[in-house]
């Protein structure tokens, strides 16, 4: 640990060898150093970046070259259009696990229980390391933008629809990565963690309106494209980019995003302190 993680850990003891209940001011400040801490990793090893960097371009490319072919023109536009809002958030839900996989590998290293024997919030090792992980969302996020900019994707609404597309792959990734750790605390295995994280993001990820309208999915899927969380991160996406009419999708988009972060992230502070 750094210095002043070290002084602020002995700050936090009281008279009789008692901790202190840590306040809002210093779960924020311990948090911001945990968060330093994973970002000064990212930074000595700049090679973690190619996945969630590399990756997202390679499909985007592939896809937009590969099946646009197949369908010039959905819905009356340009299926470019439809396909690349679709793979963005693609890309956000797929990189999402790597936030569980940090937690527990930190967990089964031993570098858990360090943490633990520190005055100081338990719930700031989640924080910080969900804090650490929105650098990600939001490189990944202009990268993205910047190759479906080459690819002939323009966002019509200028600065303020760029702005809107990267807080909405930040907020909704970092949220999906919240849900991410309690999943990977509760499971407890970095290797079956491993598996299990990305299992269920792969559907999410298809069963939604990203490749297509929802109205062109088989009847059996509509339904549950129609409430997939997906499904509202690229209607708010392409709402952005077009400049059509974003109230329902925001809504809808806003109350998946409190629901993926607020209750697995008190859950997974809960199982963080249960923890032996």
């Amino acid at each position: 640990m750094t210095g002043a993680s070290v002084t602020s850990a002995r700050a936090g003891r009281l008279d009789g060898g008692r901790r202190e209940r840590p306040g809002p001011g210093r779960l924020a400040r311990d948090s911001l150093l945990i968060a330093g801490r994973y970002l000064r990793i990212l930074r000595g090893n700049p090679a973690r970046l190619i996945y969630p960097l590399l990756q997202p371009v390679l499909i985007l490319v592939l896809f937009v070259s590969v099946m646009e072919n197949l369908a010039s023109s959905v819905a009356g536009g340009a299926y470019r259009e439809l396909l690349i809002p679709g793979i963005m958030i693609q890309n956000v839900v797929l990189t999402a696990p790597v936030t569980g996989l940090a937690i527990v590998r930190d967990a089964d290293t031993g570098l858990a229980d360090r943490f633990r024997s520190l005055p100081m919030s338990r719930g700031a090792v989640l924080i910080g390391r969900s804090l650490s992980d929105t650098v990600v969302f939001f490189t990944q996020a202009l990268v993205m933008i910047g190759v479906a900019y080459l690819l002939g994707f323009h966002v019509r609404t200028g600065l303020a629809g760029i702005a809107g597309l990267v807080v909405v792959a930040v907020g909704f990734g970092t949220a999906l990565g919240v849900t991410c750790a309690w999943l990977a605390l509760l499971i407890g295995d970095v290797e079956t963690a491993e598996r299990a994280l990305f299992f269920p993001f792969i559907p999410l990820a298809f069963v939604s309106s990203a490749y297509a309208p929802v109205g062109r999915l088989a009847g059996w899927l509509q339904p549950v494209a129609r409430v997939n969380p997906v499904s509202s991160a690229v209607g708010v996406v392409r709402g952005l980019a077009e400049g059509g009419s974003l109230a329902p999708a925001v809504i809808h988009l806003a109350a998946w995003t409190l629901v993926l972060a607020v209750v697995p992230g008190v859950l997974a502070v809960r199982r963080w302190q249960s923890s032996p």
